[in-house]
Parts: structure tokens; C-alpha cells; sequence
């Protein structure tokens, strides 16, 4: 049967008060399913920080699983056009997993070039190492692996990764970067 402590309330609190904040989509489905686990019966509550860190931690976990349970299954259904295609890539234990469908065209190529031109960039405005980040995630390099390559702080790399990341979504909506 499930405790209502202190902890767990104030767990909660906390939770909520991080969904009162403007975030975007993604961390609103990390907030929810935080908020879901803090309620689980079998979970350790004894002190707030502790349990607050573990349930996003955890919550991150559940959803990039299930992202990738997603793209397995959608590897197995065929494509109706013909013109597009699969990019595979190779999981740890050897299965294929889809990674993308593209649409492999002339117009489709000439977007993705233009837009990673104006992402370089934006990236070279941002810092002396800002293209190498680019070119990290690009690579899809972990923040600390990319970090000491490029010797810089961790904290360099995300703050890096994070404006890039919002130009990007910024060029995708059609709207320019403030």
C-alpha cells in the first residue's frame, strides 16, 4: 500500500512546480511520467532531492525505451511509396534498427545542406568551439565525450548543444532566432 510521507508530497510539489515553468513537449512527458513513478508503491522515498533526481532520471530512461521500441517496430512495416527509404542502424547486439525514413530527392538533399550551412553558421557565432559541437552532435558524441575532445567544460557543450538545438527549431518553424 502506498505512503503518502512527506517526501513523496514534496517530491511532488517540486515535479509540479518544474511543469509550471514554460518547457517544451519532451519535458513535459519526462514531468508526467516522473510524476507517475513518484507514486510507484515499491520506490524509495527518503529524502526529496534524492527522489526528485531519481524519478526524472528514471522518467528519461521509460521514454527514450519507448522511443526506441517505436522505431523497432516501425522498422518491420513496409513503406507504401517506394520512393523513400530506410536508413538503418546497428544496435549493440547486432539487430537493425531504423534510425529515419528520408525521402531521397534532389529538393530533400538541397534543404538538408542549406540547412546545416546555416547551422555551421550560427554555430561559428557562438564561441570559438561552437562548430566543433555542432560537428559532436552531428557525430551523435555524448556531451563528456565531446567535451574533452574539444577541451572544453561539459557545461560549454550543453549550453552549445542547447542553442543550437533551439536554431534548429527555429529554422524548421520558419521563424528567425532572437
Amino acid at each position: 500500500m502506498l505512503q503518502l510521507n512527506d517526501v513523496r508530497v514534496e517530491t511532488m510539489r517540486r515535479l509540479h512546480e518544474k511543469n509550471k515553468r514554460a518547457w517544451d513537449g519532451e519535458y513535459l512527458d519526462i514531468l508526467d511520467t516522473a510524476l507517475n513513478l513518484t507514486l510507484g508503491h515499491r520506490r524509495v522515498a527518503e529524502e526529496p532531492d534524492l527522489l526528485c533526481r531519481n524519478v526524472i532520471r528514471d522518467a528519461r530512461r521509460i521514454i527514450r525505451r519507448s522511443q526506441a521500441n517505436s522505431r523497432r517496430s516501425a522498422a518491420r512495416r513496409p513503406l507504401a511509396d517506394a520512393g523513400r527509404r530506410r536508413v538503418y542502424a546497428t544496435a549493440t547486439d547486432g539487430s537493425c534498427v531504423v534510425e529515419m525514413v528520408t525521402n531521397n530527392s534532389p529538393e530533400a538533399h538541397a534543404i538538408a545542406s542549406e540547412t546545416l550551412r546555416e547551422l555551421s553558421v550560427f554555430a561559428v557565432t557562438l564561441s570559438p568551439h561552437g562548430l566543433a559541437c555542432l560537428q559532436g552532435m552531428l557525430d551523435m558524441a555524448a556531451v563528456p565525450a565531446s567535451a574533452s575532445e574539444i577541451g572544453v567544460s561539459v557545461a560549454t557543450v550543453e549550453r552549445a548543444r542547447r542553442a543550437l538545438r533551439e536554431h534548429a527549431r527555429s529554422l524548421m518553424s520558419g521563424t528567425t532566432a532572437a
